[in-house]
């Protein structure tokens, strides 16, 4: 036991160990889809690569996600869902062994392929079961604690791609660097797989189930006595309200959230965030860095500032609210796309102030947009049918993140003025988008979220 648990008060540091390690599944998403940056420079030359053909071995995993995404759901509310992230931790370590070895390019987009179904399966799940065992006052910040994770894995890539270059000249980058980046991953996905084992089922589920006990066990161990029961009755009460079918999400109310579900990870995804996390470092030798070295080096920065900046999340997100973080930051992202493209489209903008233009979009990416997206979409759903929902608005994260990888170095030799002016458009859109539509949620428990659903939109203006 981690800690000697009060049946009155119950255990933050209880709590807090489940979510970390349900979170180690968002540093492997991280790690996963960010490795394929430092590798890009290698693969395209081991490969001999054209424009086409880099974006599809950049996006086959994104393939993998939009498949595992499209059935974590249902799994997840039929099996439960620890035992889709264990499966996912399966896959994460096949995947990584099998990219590491492939002399042909079919074979290496087949092994991203399944690193992306785990991540598929577990990019959903995870926020999603951190969601239903946390209290309500810390939700905010356990949630967001899984895309911290998900930064950690992109800049613990990062850091592993600069160190795995450093080991050997230019023609053993090429050769066998890229290798060892993915092969990197074993250890982190043995780390989730054992830590899986020492965590238990969501109440929520188990309640769903009809196992009371069991979920009034766990919930006691995360917030006292009082605070199981009260989490029990809520639940029921919701439980007896919703049918499980997945016609309950095209009810009115609901069919608005899951409106807002999908179009927010869409938004995340079209604003320029993959074409600053996946092609780093081709932007920064595009315009002027010297190089591969000191862009791989940049590209750790980024990574850095993503890491820090959802600390900041982590820390303010339950004071400030998902909506105002979520306003401002498009609009800070837009700023910075626009100076980007200017910096495409003439001579006088430096490679540093490139870069700048880069990490500010990133700070404002990881204090809103980033953390934001999973945390509204992990909220906003019943019960009986919230793993099936996450799995919709999952689906048109990666199905939005596919296009967006495969099209953009198709895009980028159209125009760059122009790929960067349509993601600033896209980062206004989003500002509209948010400001329109989404509501307040924090403080609220995930069964007064969705009573405010269910109540009718004339009388939910409580809500913010």
């Amino acid at each position: 036991m981690i800690a000697q648990l009060n049946n009155t008060k119950g255990s933050l540091l209880y709590v807090s160990f489940v979510a970390i390690i349900a979170a180690v599944g968002g540093f492997l998403f991280g790690y996963d889809t960010a490795v394929i940056s430092g590798a890009v420079p290698f693969i395209e030359e081991y490969f001999s690569l054209t424009a086409g053909q880099l974006g599809f071995a950049v996006s086959s995993v994104v393939l993998g996600c939009i498949f595992g995404a499209s059935i974590a759901g249902s799994l997840a509310d039929k099996y439960g869902r620890k035992k889709i992230m264990i499966t996912a931790a399966v896959l994460f370590l096949v995947s990584a062994i099998l990219t590491s070895l492939p002399k042909s390019l079919w074979l290496f987009n087949l092994a991203r392929f399944i690193g992306g179904v785990a991540v598929g399966l577990s990019s959903p799940v995870s926020p999603m079961y951190i969601a239903e065992i946390a209290p309500a006052k810390i939700r905010g910040a356990l949630v967001t604690l899984n895309q911290l994770a998900i930064t950690f894995g992109i800049v613990a890539a990062y850091l592993a791609d600069l160190w795995i270059v450093s080991l050997g000249d230019e023609q053993w980058q090429v050769d066998y660097a890229w290798r060892w980046m993915f092969a990197s991953e074993c250890f982190p996905a043995v780390l989730l797989l054992v830590g899986l084992f020492f965590i238990p089922e969501s109440p929520r589920w188990l309640l769903k189930k009809g196992w009371i006990d069991k979920a009034r066990e766990i919930l006691t161990k995360v917030g006292g006595r009082s605070h199981a029961e009260r989490e029990i009755e809520d639940v029921e009460q919701a439980l007896n309200e919703e049918t499980g079918s997945i016609k309950q999400l095209f009810m009115p109310g609901f069919r608005f959230a899951l409106f807002i579900g999908v179009m927010i990870m869409i938004f995340s995804q079209i604003t320029g965030m993959n074409a600053i996390y996946m092609y780093t470092p081709k932007l920064l030798l595009a315009v002027g860095f010297k190089s591969k070295s000191s862009a791989l080096l940049a590209m750790v920065i980024v990574g850095a500032v993503n890491f820090v900046t959802t600390i900041i999340a982590v820390c303010v997100i339950d004071k400030l609210g998902r909506r105002l973080l979520m306003l401002m930051a498009p609009l800070g992202m837009g700023i910075c796309m626009l100076t980007i493209a200017l910096g495409y489209g003439s001579e006088w903008l430096s490679p540093g102030i490139i870069l700048a233009a880069i990490l500010i979009f990133v700070f404002f990416f990881a204090i809103g947009v980033g953390p934001g997206a999973w945390l509204v979409t992990s909220e906003i759903f019943p019960t009986k049918v919230r793993g099936r929902a996450m799995s919709i608005c999952t689906f048109s994260l990666w199905a939005s993140s596919f296009v967006a990888n495969s099209v953009f170095p198709k895009f980028l030799e159209w125009s760059q003025l122009g790929t960067f002016g349509l993601f600033t458009l896209a980062c206004f859109a989003m500002v509209i988008f948010v400001f329109t539509c989404v509501p307040e949620t924090k403080g609220k428990t995930l069964e007064q979220i969705e009573e405010y659903w269910r109540t009718g939109r004339n009388e939910r203006k409580h809500m913010g």
